[in-house]
């Protein structure tokens, strides 16, 4: 091995090096939009199994989030690419505020990292952005 570095196959030898230690992201959002057939109200989920999370509206309200956790919605942290990561808080009003600074982020971000505890351990995502903000506009109108 040694001496494959030392030859012509150094910068491919090392080109896929590098790529093993890159984490490999999926690009897997997807939107399920619903009616209330009573208040003709739409809910919007947009959804990302990699990251274990998802952003809802419903109606005219403004955007929420919402991990995969059976137990509760506490305790769920985002980071956007190398921003500090952000609590999403316990209540609506800490929820609100986070998400006004999430949302920004997500709109010029590549990579997306949650976790969450999930009784009996932590659960954590990574998925690539990519389609996101699109979606999320989507969910708008």
């Amino acid at each position: 091995m040694i001496g494959l570095l030392n030859g012509p196959f150094k910068c491919i030898t090392i080109v896929a090096l590098a790529a093993l230690a890159v984490p490999a992201f999926s690009c897997d959002w997807t939107v399920n939009k619903t009616t209330d057939p009573m208040t003709d109200a739409v809910t919007c989920w947009v959804s990302s199994a990699s990251a274990k999370v998802s952003f809802y509206r419903h109606g005219k309200d403004r955007p929420n989030v919402y991990n995969k956790s059976a137990y509760s919605e506490s305790w769920l942290m985002i980071r956007v690419d190398d921003n500090k990561a952000i609590s999403m808080g316990e209540n609506a009003y800490t929820r609100q505020k986070a998400l006004d600074e999430l949302l920004p982020q997500i709109r010029t971000g590549k990579r997306l990292r949650t976790t969450f505890n999930d009784y009996p351990e932590r659960q954590d995502g990574d998925a690539q952005i990519c389609n996101l903000p699109k979606l999320l506009d989507a969910c708008n109108s």
